[in-house]
């Protein structure tokens, strides 16, 4: 890009879009790897095209993903010092594949044949699945987009091995997980759950298919081109076993996802003062039993708020105020989302230590 006679946008973009047709969707400007979203697969992330770029100066070979992680890993070792790689842009530009093809690369080309190394670039490699099913979701722009933030920092011994990861994420998208606009889905797993969950979790938990939950089925969209929710739950489950998450561990993770379906579920009616009341207490006493409450607590919750008076620093007179049914909505639907989002920082708490580094990282 550097080499153009003329720097405009124009200039570019045409330059850009040449390359685009000729299948070139990788350009360098300096340093800054462009890419440009092909939506379909060229065949350029073959186990033959990594190994080509492995020991290469960043120049030997056409632009590339792999060159990006291929010098940012040699930067590491020959200098010691700690590299980044930043990937921008904007929603359906590629940027959970560029890491996923990055974090790939690292653990192909790094050293390391130990049980603990291995198991270290397992992990690393399953939270892709683990964590893509958990936070991304179907919109308008982009079938498998990222709807929370993410920083993966891999830790590296002397030798240029990896021996541990640390994931901090943030800004959940937690409004999703109770309603989305129109053709758009609700965080993957809720669709992996319901289309292919265990005849064991259907008796237990209640489940159905995403069209009997109005937090899966409202938005009208239950299913994505190219996207086999079946299939994908079959990776997550996977990517769990992997990560070491255990038996009882998934069990409690899957009966707070029903809880979720089940909550959106609960409907309000009026009460002649104009208060909220339960439509149907059948729903309530499941959302209780997934809790392991009393459903009288469950709907307490639900239909009324509890408020407090204080004066002069001391402790007043304890109120419940009863909710109408705008309130109440708001009330269940803030209950699923906090759910959710514990839920979330919970797994990445426990992916966090599960590859705690084994060794002492440079």
């Amino acid at each position: 890009m550097t080499m153009l006679s003329k720097i405009t946008n124009e200039a570019i973009s045409e330059n850009l879009k040449k390359r685009f047709e000729n299948a070139d969707i990788y350009t360098y400007i300096g340093n800054v790897l462009i890419s440009v979203n092909p939506f379909k697969d060229l065949g350029i992330y073959t186990q033959q095209i990594l190994k080509s770029y492995e020991n290469k100066n960043r120049m030997e070979l056409p632009p590339h993903v792999y060159a990006i992680a291929e010098g940012a890993f040699r930067n590491m070792i020959a200098y010691k010092e700690s590299q980044c790689v930043i990937i921008s842009g904007e929603s359906g530009a590629g940027k959970t594949e560029a890491a996923k093809k990055i974090m790939e690369y690292i653990a192909a080309v790094s050293g390391g044949n130990s049980t603990s190394i291995k198991e270290i670039k397992d992990m690393v490699l399953a939270t892709n699945p683990l964590l893509e099913s958990f936070g991304c979701a179907k919109t308008l722009r982009n079938n498998n987009s990222s709807r929370h933030g993410k920083y993966l920092e891999i830790q590296f011994n002397s030798g240029g091995e990896p021996v541990g990861a640390i994931i901090t994420n943030y800004l959940l998208e937690k409004g999703r997980v109770v309603g989305q606009i129109r053709n758009e889905r609700n965080f993957h797993i809720f669709y992996q759950f319901t289309k292919a969950a265990s005849q064991t979790y259907r008796d237990q938990y209640g489940i159905s298919g995403p069209e009997s939950y109005l937090y899966t089925s409202a938005a009208g969209c239950l299913d994505v081109p190219n996207i086999d929710d079946s299939s994908d739950y079959a990776d997550t489950l996977k990517a769990m076993s992997v990560i070491g998450i255990s038996s009882a561990e998934q069990d409690g993770i899957h009966r707070m996802l029903a809880t979720i379906l089940w909550l959106g579920n609960v409907q309000f009616t009026e009460t002649n003062e104009g208060y909220s009341a339960i439509t149907d207490p059948a729903v309530v006493s499941f959302v209780a039993y997934l809790l392991e409450s009393s459903e009288e607590m469950v709907s307490k919750i639900l239909t009324s708020r509890t408020m407090e008076t204080s004066r002069g620093g001391r402790r007043g007179s304890i109120y419940d105020v009863p909710l109408n049914i705008a309130q109440a909505q708001s009330a269940r639907d803030g209950l699923a989302k906090a759910i959710y989002d514990r839920l979330f920082d919970w797994i990445v708490v426990r992916v966090n230590k599960a590859m705690q580094a084994r060794s002492e990282s440079s």
